[in-house]
């Protein structure tokens, strides 16, 4: 009896065995870019019995027995993970890997923020972000779900949005490539119309807000925004691409990259053509783009060589005008007197209305077009000396040319429909009685702005210890700008002016400006388990030279010296919880226009140095929180910045004659200007489930002018002068100082998605001077725009051609319920006819908002 007992016992425990060794779970996840957040497609996922590849959206599902197993998870490119893992159930396993090549690359030379390390506010734009929601915009445009931010289109043109990022202009958000700062040298602009195709090459988009994490000795004010490019860890493949949108756009876009070879190269390619015509009236837009990064690993050095540009024209709205032009019942709706509106010559022209063009040949013809070439090419070495040590050199170079054109003279006609009458201007350049030559008394002319600008970049890091790392370098630019007028369309006259101007001749003013930056940077970074802090030192020398080619003169050149001491610290209180801290000062070159003053409507006039020119002077402190989870995400931040000193953006006029009104004006730089600017944001996600996602943020800021200021100066020709100005506690214009959004992804099935973003803009006070705030008008605030809300809509769908080709498709409708509202405003215009001085709405000038728009793409992945 005992022995039958034993046995069923030893039968039972056998086949409990057979069935727990045939039991198995299944295990699926996505796995990741650990840097950028980007999905892999390909990699491998494998234990000792079975395998599998993750799908081109990065997912994988594996069948594990159950039990303890071992998985190894591999990508070209990157360190591979053994991950063990018990399994008792169906299991969620989402993988993050990191680079074996460019991390350091892409942290110690781009300046990359890294998350509950780098204490500093940031938010990272991944690859995918762009492909569902840029939707043949600029990429600006894309921005204004980040907290603190807000882009606009301006005047609709394609490539000339801007951005600002906590009430800082783009003049002061610095903007990196690979490392490489990209803003011009004499303005601090970032035209994007230079760099359209950038969307197809891109890694990965950073935006840090604040002082951020730049080492660089010219650091900027409002923030950062670094664009990484895709090189030899990205995966093989080719990719086409067609988007077709409205007003007759069109896309066609051709990838590839051959991925890391067996023999360490790597090559990566990109070409794209768009055009169309624009959403606002004559805005058409043709451009090409070219891209080409070779990658070469030998051993532990990595040669990169890169070139893209972007050759493009585009028909400009350059002004804004009177809000009755476009709509008389708008501007009714928000304060204009139906006597101003009787008033104007044009109006109720809609939307779309563009006062610069008009009909040729059957063809659109713009007066204002922009036209140009930037090309830029890098070369780029870096060196794992050892496991402590990194060394990073850049050389860079940049070259150029182009410029913007607008009519000249007598003022080009316009027909019954107020577009430009192109012929007419034509037919009153013909021989006359008056004129028997035939010269033009109306040409198109070109503010051409050529540059060429070289630089180097080197950087060392070095670990001392498991905590401390160190890390420093140098920092030195180039630049040299040529600016002139030429005549660039006689419209059918033989010449123009007396001087029988030709087309390519120059006139009115022809100068070269240079500035030379030279600086070094160091770094002390601290790391442990919980804590981060650095601290940053830098200093730079910049000189500003200029030379008039009409007169032959030269401008001794004019020195300024800068630094920087950041600091900040970061503290993990436990795996979900962090906070952090920093603060610096700056004391900053003003800009070029501000040291170096030009009167180039005259041959005769040079240029002069500013009667003073003081560093500008940025003390800021940030604090931020953040909480990180599975599902839920949060980060809270609040900044408060004092910038003393301020230059005014536009350079006031003095009369050289005070008693004579029709008297030549001076130029004057007045420095003194102090702003504060404060504020809180706070964003976050939710991932309640796989197939569902909320986002949301909200940014309060507080930004106002704090002084008011009288300067003495003396004019070229001896005469003093006083200008006064009062613009304390008037609030900083041209930016929403609240701004409120969310975001809902939806993925019923998988690759199927639909995506809703709402964002409401509110505080948003008309662009001004602060000088114009004098005697009565001091201290007056400017005019407040109206509210508004925009929502776009982004679906796509992912499937595989005969299960082996990729294919995406997405929709996009930007403006979805077709807004009317004001994106940007101008107070008391002086263009604006009738014009007034009284702070309101007409008294100002406005761009409304592009209304609804939509574009579909499909792409194929080979």
């Amino acid at each position: 009896m005992v022995r039958f007992k034993l046995l069923n016992t030893f039968i039972l425990l056998c086949c409990s065995i057979i069935i727990l060794n045939g039991q198995t779970y299944q295990v699926k996840g996505i796995i990741s870019d650990a840097f950028t957040g980007e999905t892999l497609i390909g990699a491998s996922i494998t234990n000792e019995s079975n395998g599998t590849t993750s799908d081109f959206d990065g997912s994988y599902t594996l069948e594990l027995p159950a039990g303890p197993n071992i998985l190894e998870v591999s990508y070209v490119g990157f360190k591979t993970q053994s991950i063990s893992i018990d399994l008792n159930q169906d299991t969620r396993l989402d993988v993050k890997l990191e680079s074996s090549a460019i991390l350091n690359e892409v942290v110690v030379t781009a300046d990359i923020a890294i998350e509950r390390e780098t204490p500093v506010a940031f938010s990272n734009i991944p690859t995918i972000k762009i492909e569902e929601e840029l939707a043949a915009q600029d990429i600006p445009m894309l921005l204004n779900s980040t907290p603190g931010a807000y882009a606009t289109e301006s005047g609709g043109g394609d490539g000339d949005a801007r951005i600002s990022i906590r009430g800082f202009d783009q003049r002061n958000i610095a903007v990196m490539l690979d490392g490489i700062p990209v803003n011009d040298m004499e303005n601090g602009r970032v035209f994007w119309s230079n760099w359209f195709g950038l969307d197809l090459v891109t890694q990965t988009m950073q935006v840090q807000r604040g002082l951020g994490a730049s080492k660089l000795s010219i650091p900027s004010v409002g923030g950062t925004i670094n664009i990484l490019t895709q090189g030899i860890d990205s995966k093989k493949g080719l990719r086409l691409r067609q988007e077709v949108g409205n007003n007759g756009y069109l896309r066609t876009t051709l990838g590839m990259t051959t991925g890391r070879t067996d023999s360490g190269w790597g090559v990566s390619l990109a070409g794209s053509y768009k055009q169309g015509d624009g959403w606002v009236d004559g805005n058409f837009t043709k451009g090409f783009f070219y891209y080409l990064r070779i990658d070469k690993q030998l051993g532990d050095h990595l040669i990169s060589f890169s070139g893209f540009g972007a050759p493009q024209e585009h028909g400009q709205r350059s002004f804004s005008s009177e809000i009755g032009q476009v709509s008389t019942d708008y501007a009714l709706s928000v304060g204009v007197p139906d006597y101003v509106n009787e008033e104007l010559i044009i109006k109720n022209k809609g939307r779309r209305f563009n006062e610069s063009w008009g009909m040729y040949n059957g063809e659109v013809f713009n007066a204002r077009k922009n036209y140009y070439h930037k090309p830029q090419i890098s070369l780029r070495h870096s060196w794992q000396a050892s496991e402590k040590t990194f060394l990073s050199n850049v050389a860079y170079v940049s070259i150029g040319s182009g410029g913007g054109t607008t009519d000249d003279g007598v003022d080009i006609p316009r027909g019954e429909d107020d577009l430009l009458d192109i012929q007419g201007a034509i037919d009153n350049n013909q021989p006359t009685v008056f004129n028997p030559e035939g010269k033009s008394n109306t040409i198109i002319r070109a503010s051409v702005n050529n540059h060429f600008w070289y630089g180097l970049l080197s950087t060392l890091n070095h670990s001392i210890n498991d905590n401390l790392t160190v890390s420093g370098g140098l920092d030195a630019r180039s630049y040299s700008g040529d600016h002139y007028r030429e005549v660039y369309d006689l419209l059918g006259g033989t010449g123009y002016t007396t001087n029988n101007l030709q087309v390519g001749d120059k006139f009115d003013y022809f100068y070269t400006g240079t500035v030379n930056q030279a600086g070094t940077f160091g770094l002390l970074e601290y790391k442990s388990e919980n804590w981060a802090s650095f601290i940053n030192l830098s200093a730079a020398y910049t000189k500003y030279g200029f030379e008039n080619h009409f007169t032959d003169f030269t401008l001794d050149d004019v020195g300024v010296k800068t630094g920087t001491i950041k600091l900040g610290a970061t503290y993990n209180l436990d795996e979900n919880h962090g906070v952090f801290i920093n603060t610096g000062w700056l004391s900053r070159a003003q800009q070029y226009r501000n040291v170096i003053i030009t009167n180039f409507w005259t041959n005769d006039v040079d240029g002069q140095v500013a009667n003073s020119y003081d560093n500008e002077d940025i003390k800021a402190v940030e604090l931020g929180y953040n909480f990180k989870s599975p599902k839920f995400s949060l980060n809270l931040n609040s900044y408060y910045t004092v910038w003393a000193n301020k230059p005014l953006d536009r350079l006031p006029t003095i009369a050289e004659d005070p008693e004579d009104s029709e008297s030549n004006r001076i130029p004057v730089n007045i420095p003194g200007v102090d702003a504060l600017h404060k504020g809180v944001e706070l964003d976050f996600a939710y991932k309640p489930t796989d197939q569902l996602t909320f986002e949301g943020l909200v940014s309060v800021g507080d930004w106002k002018w704090t002084s008011g200021q009288t300067v003495m100066g003396v004019l070229p020709n001896g005469v003093p002068y006083m200008y006064q100005f009062d613009a304390n506690g008037v609030h900083v214009g041209d930016a929403a100082q609240f701004q409120l959004g969310g975001l809902v992804r939806y993925e019923p099935i998988k690759r199927l998605y639909f995506k809703l973003k709402t964002t409401h803009f509110d505080n948003n006070y008309a662009n001004f001077q602060p000088e114009t705030l004098q005697g009565a008008n001091s201290g007056r605030e400017s005019w407040k725009l109206p509210s508004y809300m925009i929502s776009s809509l982004h679906m796509g769908y992912g499937f595989k051609y005969n299960d082996e080709v990729p294919i995406n498709l997405r929709f996009n409708v930007l403006n979805l319920f077709d807004a009317t509202y004001l994106s940007d405003a101008r107070n008391n215009d002086d263009f604006n006819s009738p014009s007034f001085k009284d702070f309101d709405a007409k008294s100002a000038s406005a761009f409304f908002g592009q209304g609804r728009r939509w574009s579909f793409s499909i792409q194929a992945n080979f």
